[in-house]
């Protein structure tokens, strides 16, 4: 599942934010990745060029993956990754070597993605070199299917989807919404079953002499869908964008949780076909992005209190990933 917006201050600055839906707990950390260091845990050996700030797994004690699930990166570059379901085409080591591209594991993607490109003009340009492979990363199971929303220090944000046999299909996002299967232009059009909705309470009506009174407060979103499907979370977060103030600086992080929150999952809601231990769905955690200031916001299932992680110059340009551990445990501020 998930849910990611994109959006703008009054001051014009840019924001990308996401909820994190899965049913596999992971021991998340925040982290920033250096540039010139080699990623080795790849189909193939590379080393990036920009440094990355997001979020990333702790695998054990000392050691974390080399990736990030969420990230801005030090030209203000954002990006997100999100299930794929059904609509994903993946491809062979073999294939995609034999096309002379790099292969790529999916939940390395937006990874990649920011370590090599400063704005979106650059992914459309070295996308083209790359395609994602059919294989997970420890490389014993099919890659799970991803697609991906990417917002620059400009604001513009488009959708990279990996639909096509050795390649991907790149979406302008005109919305700053993208959530899940099926393809990201399929629920653009579904907006036109919703252009209905208004911030405005519904007036009244008169059937001859008879006076009928609209359901009063909120009345003007009636019909919002308020499920946790991919097509319904697509159509709120959208016009929650569209209806909601504009706000500046102070407000807007504010603002974008308050939205994100409406795709909240609480634990039980959401039961899926799997083991027990891994059958709920629920959102994990919430993580916005200012792109301007290269700063991240999150705020974790158990742990509603907002924590923040700023972009290190120094670490950087150091040979070590840096680690920031994130309070899980609820906090509570006690006033008497």
């Amino acid at each position: 599942m998930c849910t990611g917006i994109s959006l703008k201050s009054l001051e014009g600055n840019h924001y990308l934010g996401r909820t994190q839906e899965y049913n596999v707990e992971f021991d998340y950390v925040g982290v920033q990745i250096p540039k010139k260091i080699e990623i080795t845990e790849s189909i193939e050996k590379w080393e990036t060029i920009y440094s990355v700030l997001g979020i990333g797994i702790k695998e054990s004690q000392q050691k974390v993956a080399q990736s990030v699930i969420d990230g801005v990166n030090e030209c203000g570059l954002g990006g997100i990754t999100q299930y794929f379901a059904e609509f994903n085409h993946y491809s062979s080591v073999e294939e995609i070597k034999k096309a002379g591209k790099l292969p790529l594991i999916a939940e390395q993607f937006v990874f990649w993605v920011l370590a090599n490109c400063k704005n979106t003009q650059e992914i459309e340009e070295k996308i083209l070199d790359v395609a994602i492979v059919d294989l997970s990363v420890k490389g014993k199971a099919p890659g799970l299917p991803q697609h991906f929303m990417f917002t620059d220090a400009t604001g513009r944000t488009i959708v990279v989807e990996p639909s096509i046999k050795l390649g991907f299909v790149v979406y302008e996002n005109p919305v700053g919404v993208m959530t899940n299967s099926p393809k990201f232009d399929w629920h653009l059009t579904n907006l036109e079953n919703y252009t209905g909705l208004s911030d405005e309470n519904a007036k009244d009506a008169l059937f001859h002499d008879h006076k009928i009174l609209s359901a009063g407060k909120s009345s003007g979103m009636h019909g919002i869908p308020g499920d946790y499907t991919a097509t319904s979370r697509f159509v709120r977060a959208a016009y929650l964008l569209k209806f909601s103030d504009p706000v500046g600086e102070k407000d807007i992080i504010n603002k974008a949780f308050h939205i994100l929150s409406t795709s909240d999952i609480v634990k039980g809601v959401v039961k899926l076909d799997e083991p027990k231990g891994e059958d709920r769905q629920y959102t994990q955690y919430t993580s916005i992005y200012d792109l301007s200031k290269r700063q991240m916001y999150i705020k974790m299932y158990d742990n509603f209190t907002i924590q923040t992680i700023h972009f290190d110059e120094i670490a950087g340009n150091e040979d070590q990933i840096k680690i920031y551990e994130l309070v899980k445990i609820p906090q509570y501020e006690d006033l008497n």
